[in-house]
């Protein structure tokens, strides 16, 4: 029986409820049947309890005393009816929501505390165990611990987690099948519904605060491109973090996430952006960001006319890192990125949502003004946060050398001794068998000609490659320490 249905909120809703084990989903996905508490429904009825109590004809109080007792006659009103239906779904929901605890500290060497500290909330959302937190909660943890609503404790398994988006996903192995809150739909939840934050402020295990939604959208201050909230006047105090925002269904539609001090307003994360990542968090326990390498910003009025646009769409590339995906696609600063796979760009939130999400390795085609003029350049795109250059060399079809090569900075220079070396492109990597490490290259070496032709960029080097006859050799002229040579390397097939 779903939350909603035992709470009596609503008739027979459909639950998707597949066993994790065969390695489906992780969660239960509520339905779109049932109906919504809502406050102008229960408005009528409380106005009719006011004068209900004003009337001195529906009870009379006996003479001397000092209360009247309920004569036990009379129709429920709705709003009772209300009452108690919100009184069993904060029944059913308290015993999928945990207290997280952990012991110790990853950044500390000394002897974790015995009992570990009780630091926030987390939701059961498949019935195998599988638990939603905040990576905040267990970010730094050496052990985690999981505390049942009915005193009983597991140890937990941290399977994902990430800190972009402050989510982790936690498993525990029960004996027996556990109580699990189903997954809503953040999307379609609107401002002033209704809903339950449940958790464990200040310690104080199970608690439920009711408020409704204030606000959806950008927090306080806009860091990224999933910084949306879902924004509430429900009670959140510390150690509510975590825990679920339940709208009236039963179904977790956001993971709280945040409070403003000393003011009632919290942040809870939408749940359909934990819906993508979780599978990922599952089987690689991190997310991986695609990433381009540029810096970009917003376009005003002013900007889009200095920049021969008729309207402020795009994103303006303010900033190129050497040796990353977009310089090896030879974007520029300066250039305003329309496209993207075809998809129009209207601002750079949306740029930076599908970037990050674009599978790291993948080509994309970027459109982009540069000086007036439509240009597509091609980009690999690499992994945010890797340490590496992402991307290196943008693979030519249909020729495979063997080699990656990367735009000569300080960095290079130094791993390599190349100081004072101006043209040329740096070998970085050589494939084991290859064309270029058959004809005797190795990283460090410095190319400075491609078939003839002075190369001074990756994407020099890249527009230089034969494309149309597989079977031509490319010649290329290489530097090692003071000796030039010539190699010329037949494509692998």
């Amino acid at each position: 029986m779903g939350l909603a249905q035992a709470a009596g909120l609503t008739g027979r809703p459909r639950y998707r409820e597949d066993d994790c084990m065969d390695g489906r989903a992780m969660w239960r996905d509520g339905g779109a049947r049932g109906a919504r508490v809502r406050g102008a429904r229960a408005l009528a009825p409380l106005l009719l309890v006011l004068a209900v109590l004003w009337a001195p004809a529906r009870a009379a109080a006996a003479e001397g005393s000092l209360w009247t007792e309920p004569s036990g006659a009379g129709e429920e009103l709705e709003v009772g009816r209300v009452n108690r239906a919100l009184v069993k779904l904060a029944q059913a929901l308290r015993p999928a929501v945990v207290q997280i605890g952990i012991s110790g500290d990853a950044r500390d060497e000394g002897e974790a505390p015995p009992d570990g500290a009780r630091v926030g909330s987390g939701f059961i959302i498949h019935k195998s165990g599988y638990i939603l937190t905040n990576n905040h909660v267990i970010e730094q943890a050496k052990a985690v611990e999981v505390h049942l609503l009915d005193q009983r404790k597991f140890p937990a398994r941290v399977l994902g987690k990430d800190s972009r988006t402050d989510l982790a996903l936690l498993k525990i192995d029960a004996p027996v099948d556990l109580p699990a809150i189903p997954l809503g739909d953040s999307d379609a939840l609107e401002v002033g519904e209704l809903v339950l934050a449940v958790g464990n402020p200040f310690g104080l295990g199970h608690t439920v605060t009711m408020g409704i939604v204030s606000r959806k959208g950008p927090g306080l201050r806009p860091s990224g491109p999933f910084d949306d909230f879902i924004q509430t006047d429900a009670a959140i105090n510390p150690g509510n973090s975590g825990g679920p925002l339940v709208n009236g269904r039963g179904e977790a539609v956001g993971i709280v996430t945040a409070v403003i001090p000393n003011r009632q307003v919290g942040f809870a994360i939408p749940i359909n952006l934990a819906k993508t990542l979780l599978p990922e968090l599952r089987e690689k326990g991190k997310i991986a960001w695609g990433f381009l390498g540029v810096g970009i910003q917003a376009l005003s009025e002013e900007l889009a006319k200095a920049f021969d646009l008729k309207e402020p769409k795009g994103a303006l590339v303010n900033n190129v890192l050497p040796g990353f995906p977009a310089a090896a696609a030879g974007v520029k600063r300066g250039d305003v990125i329309l496209r993207i796979d075809g998809q129009e760009i209207p601002d750079v939130r949306t740029l930076q949502r599908i970037v990050s999400r674009t599978p790291v390795g993948r080509q994309v085609e970027l459109r982009v003004l540069r000086a007036g003029v439509e240009e597509t350049l091609v980009a690999t795109v690499g992994e945010a946060g890797s340490g590496s250059r992402a991307g290196g060399t943008p693979r030519v079809p249909g020729r495979d050398l063997g080699l990656q090569v990367e735009e000569l900075d300080a960095e290079l220079a130094k791993k390599y001794k190349l100081a004072g070396e101006e043209d040329g492109v740096v070998v970085t990597e050589v494939t084991k068998g290859g064309p270029a490490a058959t004809a005797g290259i190795r990283p460090g070496d410095l190319v400075r000609e491609v078939n003839r032709r002075t190369v001074r960029s990756v994407d020099g080097y890249r527009r230089s490659i034969h494309r149309d006859d597989p079977g031509l050799p490319d010649v290329l002229l290489i530097k090692r320490g003071d000796s030039f040579f010539y190699v010329a390397l037949k494509p692998k097939t």
